[in-house]
């Protein structure tokens, strides 16, 4: 028998009986399993542990588990290919390191919907049946969740493919569900003005930033995200731009866009105006945009959006989000006739998701240079 300085991590024995101990529910416990005390026995003890030991990982070890487990299947046990929990924490891992929103975000839905399912099946074993199955058991509240749920499943399996452990995508035929997207809801140009004069009448001094923050969020377009992350060396006076190459992601600045695209946004009159002012106020700084209160970089815009929602109350005003100041900028750049393509250049979408999100406001534009044509025709 072998001698106790031999036995794998987390195994003993005693008397004639094997034991492993493992954590069930939060509780390490020791739990004996049908195997003699002999080399062998041990070392296939050491196998199940290491077996269980991956499933406890990801907090999808049960009761139930653990009882059907150490009935010793052996053709489990002895199994060493790449589990699914293994290829859900590498592909976790292989995710940009700056982006630590989208890391947090799959990581959660890995656990809370496929890990319950698969952590500890061979993912070579995991057919579109199966994936099926899951789906069908698992209540999702919306079209867009079930959608989201999907994409770090796909991309689990295409790293498992891509590595030559599988040789197709079971999530291959798939399909997304579809989602009703609904029309921005942008301010009226009579409602931004009325935001605006609100703010800078009532917020002065130190909550000064806060309507100038509002003012460029009109006036730009940025999404809060970039705005957030400027830094005074991106802005290029000569050429009234803003070079737009990060985001600020869980309070940390990541040196990537929502699209992986930097771009110079082209200031208008009322932008450089804002800039003009923040260079008294924070230019010491290396940030644009500060805090006047704690001299510091904000990490996030939850309360400028509670402050924003104080602003509509105080003018009366139908309540709408933050982030609509943004769709604001966009539909005023179409009437404007500016062009879809320098329109969506400035908002960082390409053609396409752009032409998507502001059809209603393009052909309305359209239709206006269409209409130009009866004015001046006899």
């Amino acid at each position: 028998m072998a001698g106790p300085t031999e036995y794998p991590t987390g195994v003993r024995v005693r008397g004639d009986s094997v034991q492993i101990n493992i954590p069930i529910s939060g509780k390490r416990k020791y739990i004996t399993i049908p195997q003699p005390p002999t080399p062998k026995g041990i070392s296939e003890a050491g196998k199940l542990r290491a077996y269980l030991k991956k499933a406890a990982r990801y907090g999808t070890l049960t009761q139930a588990d653990v009882d059907a487990a150490c009935n010793v299947k052996t053709n489990i046990i002895d199994d060493d290919r790449a589990l699914f929990a293994d290829y859900a924490q590498t592909y976790l891992d292989n995710l940009s390191s700056d982006n630590t929103g989208t890391r947090r975000k799959y990581k959660g839905i890995l656990t809370k919907h496929w890990m319950p399912f698969f952590a500890a099946v061979p993912i070579a074993d995991i057919n579109a049946a199966m994936v099926r199955s899951a789906l069908n058991s698992i209540s999702f509240n919306a079209p867009r969740t079930y959608n989201d749920a999907l994409i770090p499943l796909r991309g689990v399996f295409d790293l498992a493919f891509l590595d030559g452990e599988i040789d197709d995508m079971p999530t291959k035929r798939i399909r997304n569900k579809k989602v009703q997207r609904d029309d921005p809801d942008p301010f009226l140009p009579a409602e931004r003005a009325a935001i605006l004069d609100w703010m800078k009448a009532n917020w002065t001094g130190k909550k000064e930033i806060w309507y100038l923050y509002y003012k460029w969020q009109f006036w730009t377009g940025c999404r809060p995200s970039e705005t957030l992350a400027i830094d005074w060396n991106d802005v290029d006076w000569s050429h009234n731009t803003v070079k737009i190459s990060k985001t600020l992601t869980g309070g940390k600045v990541s040196h990537a866009t929502k699209t992986y695209h930097m771009r110079n946004i082209h200031l208008n009159d009322r932008a450089k105006d804002v800039l003009l002012r923040l260079k008294q106020l924070t230019g010491h700084q290396a940030r644009m945009f500060i805090s006047l209160h704690t001299d510091e970089a904000w990490t996030r815009d939850q309360k400028l959006s509670e402050k924003f929602a104080d602003s509509l109350s105080g003018t009366d005003m139908r309540v709408r989000p933050a982030y609509n100041c943004r769709h604001t900028y966009a539909t005023t750049m179409l009437n404007s006739m500016i062009e879809p393509s320098a329109a969506a250049y400035q908002m960082g979408h390409d053609i396409q998701t752009f032409k998507t999100i502001y059809a209603k406001w393009i052909n309305t534009e359209r239709m206006n240079k269409e209409m130009m044509k009866l004015d001046y025709s006899d």
